[in-house]
């Protein structure tokens, strides 16, 4: 049978990677392929690893040819691939492709009738994977979109995540530039603009894996850049002919994101690295003109603008300033309405400055603690402040709170007091500027609200600037949900949406308030409020597995659950009631193995594993951790470094 799809991997020397990544294509869920391996003159075993792979599974074949680098191996592979196949993907040699990835990107297109679809990727390193920071964005499937739809789409532009339509790459006989490094963006970008619609795949569909060594060479490698620099002219000279917005936003994304890393470079790379950038990198400014820069930052302003005016010394300095206090300080000069960046670090008769726009003076918002006062109002405390207007004095630092329905309607305001704080200082990162009055304490009254889902933000004002903020928390790993009953089935709830304080007020159904558990059984009673009357409780674990069982109703609700029944593993509960599921909600104080989680519901779990309920600052500044279970050892270990400490 003729395969579906054609998998080209260029080999070279990769003997310690490319079993894993052969295996990976070996059991993708899509068994209809072909993959064409094309060593490209190892010297290591990899020749010999893919043409063992090759005997063993006839879907395999081994290609030969000297040396002449991923562009040329490339498309000795694609030449090489059977006529008629309809899909083309790439994979590299060192990478790993996620088991059903081919059969969801194929199932995709087929669906579409799009020419190529891309897929989120992992990173992939000795620490684990995390999210590639170029597909952050993708939290959503898009069918049949495209770049000048999506302009997010300009940061993919690798080949290794896509399956191309073969009909659209013979079409537009694309071919990767043979004796480059960065081979990938003059083709993968004016695929995305020449396709007539892409499906981007939210879900991963690639592991890209990282070598920092290889990495740390290839940044000051003087090839590297100007290869880069040269690609990313190559694609904006493609689109200069398809309007002057899309090139203009294509030389934007270089300057943000491609030349970036080069930039960082600087300082760790020889002087031939540096004259090669400057005179490459300045060449591509001189082109691209004021209305590129225009695009960017105050800080990236001054950044390339130096890079333009050829002041590398001068930009040396600032990027030494940038890495004790890190990106995005500047010092602020000039009156109201014409206020300038300036760099500190550089003195003397020039400066390096950029004309300050709105956007340029964010304000930054965090929630530092919360809880529930014995009136049931609740109590925040944070800091705010405008970045890079010190905020020494009260005078500088005005404040006021606002909360709003998520749907949409006016601002409510909030009283909220100034109070001095360290806080702020020293979680900025930076030396430059002092925020010792950007603390502040406000106090909401849920009951007053009412039901609904209330987002908080603060207001700011100092040095004649006004700038609103989202409240946000201090740590992605301190956002966790704050439950507080406030009787008569009014739930208060603390949590956050797409990072953003919200405060969530809902009129509960039921409310699980206790439990029994005897030898065979385990009973579960609670109350109900309103016109609910549940007929079952549905109890749920995370694979798939449900069961139900009967309630009986009264004053209250009450199920008797058989122990026999919760096998082992974490049981979420719902009531049905005419015919439609509830979730469950559970007092905050219920004791396992019937007990709340982090957001309130009820969770039924007779494993006897610890659980932490709760954690705060000792007085000496530890970690105080407690909660129930099994176990008097508590270990903690190092995600990165993997070091324990029991």
């Amino acid at each position: 049978m003729k395969p579906l799809l054609s998998v080209v991997v260029p080999v070279h020397n990769v003997e310690d990677y490319l079993e894993e990544c052969l295996a990976s294509l070996a059991e993708q869920s899509l068994k209809d392929i072909e993959v064409v391996l094309v060593d490209d003159g190892s010297t290591d075993g990899s020749r010999r690893i893919a043409e063992d792979f090759a005997a063993r599974d006839d879907r395999f074949r081994c290609v030969h040819q000297p040396n002449a680098g991923l562009s040329a191996a490339r498309n000795t592979g694609v030449a090489r691939t059977t006529a008629g196949v309809p899909y083309l993907a790439f994979a590299d040699s060192d990478d790993i492709v996620v088991p059903d990835a081919y059969e969801r990107m194929l199932a995709s297109l087929e669906s579409t009738g799009s020419d190529l679809v891309t897929g989120n990727v992992w990173r992939l390193n000795e620490q684990g994977r995390q999210q590639a920071w170029q597909y952050r964005w993708l939290t959503a499937d898009r069918p049949r979109t495209h770049i000048t739809r999506d302009p997010r789409l300009l940061a993919d532009r690798v080949a290794w995540n896509k399956v191309f339509r073969r009909s659209f790459w013979d079409r537009h006989a694309f071919t990767f530039p043979v004796g480059k490094l960065y081979e990938d963006t003059p083709v993968m970008i004016p695929a995305h603009y020449l396709a007539g619609s892409v499906d981007v795949l939210h879900e991963h569909v690639y592991l890209w894996r990282v070598r920092e060594g290889s990495i740390t060479r290839r940044r000051t490698d003087v090839r590297g850049v100007r290869d880069r620099i040269a690609a990313c002219e190559q694609v904006s000279a493609f689109l200069a002919d398809r309007g002057a917005g899309h090139r203009l936003r294509y030389d934007i994304s270089c300057l943000r994101d491609d030349f970036v890393y080069f930039l960082e470079g600087l300082p760790m790379g020889g002087p031939a690295y540096r004259s090669a950038f400057m005179a490459d990198a300045g060449a591509f400014l001189d082109r691209a003109g004021d209305a590129a820069l225009a695009g960017l930052p105050a800080e990236a302003r001054i950044r390339w603008q130096l890079v333009r005016e050829r002041r590398t010394e001068d930009l040396l300095a600032v990027l030494d300033f940038e890495r004790a206090n890190g990106t995005g300080t500047f010092a602020v000069a000039g009156p109201p309405g014409r206020r300038r960046a300036v760099s500190p670090a550089v003195t003397g008769g020039r400066s390096a400055s950029a004309r300050l726009g709105k956007g340029d003076l964010p304000a930054v918002a965090r929630l530092v603690d919360a809880g529930w006062g014995e009136d049931g109002r609740l109590r925040l405390r944070g800091y705010a402040y405008i970045r890079n207007l010190p905020a020494r004095a009260a005078l500088q630092s005005l404040k006021a709170g606002l909360v709003r329905e998520a749907s949409g309607g006016r601002p409510r305001p909030v009283p909220v007091r100034t109070v001095r704080t360290e806080r702020a200082t020293a979680d900025s990162g930076q030396e430059l500027h002092h925020y010792g009055h950007a603390g502040f304490e406000m106090v909401l009254d849920p009951g007053r609200l009412g039901p609904g889902h209330w987002l908080v933000g603060v207001v700011v004002a100092g040095h004649g600037v006004v700038r609103r903020a989202a409240l946000r928390a201090v740590e992605a790993a301190a956002a966790q949900p704050l439950v507080h009953d406030l009787g008569d089935g009014l739930r208060a709830v603390l949590g956050y949406r797409d990072g953003r304080l919200e405060l969530a007020v809902s009129r509960l159904p039921a409310l699980a308030t206790g439990h029994e558990q005897g030898p065979d059984t385990l009973e579960l009673t609670g109350r109900l409020y309103g016109d609910t009357r549940p007929t079952a409780l549905v109890l749920t674990r995370e694979g798939g597995a449900e069961q139900v069982h009967p309630v009986r109703c009264g004053d209250g609700f009450g199920a008797r659950i058989p122990l026999a029944a919760l096998t082992a593993g974490r049981w979420r509960a719902a009531l049905l009631t005419d015919g439609v599921r509830v979730p469950l909600a559970a007092a905050p104080e219920l004791p396992p193995p019937a007990f709340a989680d982090a957001a309130g519901a009820l969770v039924v779990d007779l494993s006897g594993e610890p659980r932490v309920d709760r954690a705060e600052t000792a007085p000496d500044g530890g970690l105080r951790i407690g909660g129930t279970g099994a176990g008097a050892l508590l270990e903690l270990r190092h995600s990165t470094l993997g070091e324990t400490v029991a």
